[in-house]
């Protein structure tokens, strides 16, 4: 981070200032929004999961009987 030098008149100071916080504040609506994202996913494959999970449950449930028909067993 640069420093403000001195000899610098008040309204100088002012925008360098705000400069930093809008500089800030795009800083940390970048990482909440990239972290919201990685949660959203990680939500996403923890359910795609458990619906791989489910769907071998229920295929070990219902099997096909040697004319190729589903039944469960």
């Amino acid at each position: 981070m640069t420093t403000v030098n001195q000899g610098m008149n008040v309204e100088e100071i002012e925008r360098v200032v705000a400069q930093r916080v809008a500089n800030a504040i795009e800083a940390i609506t970048i990482y909440e929004t990239k972290t919201n994202l990685a949660r959203m996913s990680r939500s996403q494959t923890a359910r795609q999961e458990e619906k791989v999970a489910e769907n071998a449950s229920n295929k070990r449930k219902w099997g096909s009987n040697p004319n190729g028909s589903l039944s469960q067993q």
